[in-house]
């Protein structure tokens, strides 16, 4: 049964005041200008089951990392959350953990710039630290369960391998080996989007993927792994269901941001009335359209201001 809060309780609290300190690791001084892995992303309700490919070398971190264009091609699952890059405004150590939370909410059909997420976890220094992802989730109205088990001993990945079979992205800290931080629990938030033989395939929120395990090797680690946030879906208004959103060639800090709306499980000949909403608690739409399924899903793209939050759902009618 998956049971998600809003709200986190003191005994959680606990579990994530122990040896957590950590905000972002510093970004790969040629993150900005790397190459993307891929293009537009194809939607999909539930994650899209590849067959894995033994081509390829594991891809190790670096300043400059050279990830191969079908990384994702070698995962068993994988989500399709396209990678993002932290905002050009963000500070020097970066936004990991508002990215990661920006590719979490468009997975759930909402738009929110980094800017407005880095705000909503109410920090005390520039980026969000482990005690604020959690308010941030809870401010934007994302349900969400942590991981509360051992490490070591392959708890932790089996936990956000569910997660993800059931198609709910993980956020999840990790060390950067070798560590200029020995005194805090992780080094840098990302968010699992797969799974295969090489561990766990995340976006680093440097705009690309890299598989990472419990390793001792210099990069990305999962090793003695213990914060993890299953993103389980946001509140919505009515019979709503949470559509799935596509960045159409937009950057952070654009003015208008383009989006491809996307409702799926629908049957042919269907009606669906796609909705926006700027809080979840408005009682009407600031926008809606009905559209009639001619296959199992609909898209419309639609222009949104960039710097305010969109949040969408699909509303089958009689």
């Amino acid at each position: 049964m998956r049971t998600f809060a809003v709200t986190t309780s003191p005994a959680i609290w606990g579990i994530f005041a122990f040896g957590l300190v950590a905000a972002c690791g510093e970004r790969p001084v040629r993150s900005v200008a790397h190459d993307r892995e891929e293009a537009e992303p194809s939607l999909a309700p539930s994650p899209a089951r590849v067959v894995s490919s033994s081509s390829g070398a594991s891809p190790a971190m670096s300043a400059a990392p050279l990830v191969p264009p079908d990384i994702s091609a070698e995962a068993k699952l994988v989500l399709t959350i396209p990678p993002r890059e932290h905002a050009p405004e963000a500070p020097p150590a970066g936004w990991c953990g508002e990215t990661a939370i920006q590719e979490g909410l468009l997975h759930l059909g909402v738009w929110a710039p980094q800017r407005i997420i880095n705000k909503a976890g109410r920090p005390t220094h520039p980026d969000l630290y482990s005690p604020d992802i959690p308010i941030a989730l809870s401010e934007l109205g994302v349900k969400h369960a942590f991981y509360a088990g051992s490490r070591g001993d392959g708890a932790f990945e089996q936990w956000i391998r569910r997660a993800l079979d059931e198609g709910d992205p993980v956020l999840a800290g990790v060390k950067i080996l070798p560590t200029i931080h020995p005194e805090w629990g992780l080094d840098h938030f990302v968010l699992v989007v797969g799974y295969g033989d090489k561990g766990l395939l995340v976006n680093t929120t440097w705009g690309h993927r890299l598989w990472v395990a419990d390793t001792s090797t210099p990069g990305l680690s999962f090793k003695n792994a213990f914060y993890a946030i299953r993103l389980g879906g946001v509140s919505l208004a009515g019979s709503g269901r949470a559509a799935r959103l596509a960045l159409l060639a937009a950057r952070e800090g654009e003015p208008k941001v383009n989006v491809r709306v996307t409702c799926a499980g629908l049957k042919p000949g269907s009606v669906v009335r796609i909705e926006l909403r700027r809080s979840r608690i408005d009682e009407a739409p600031a926008w809606s359209e009905e559209v009639t399924a001619t296959a199992d899903r609909v898209a419309k793209d639609v222009t949104v201001d960039a710097d305010r939050v969109a949040r969408f759902q699909c509303v089958a009618l009689p």
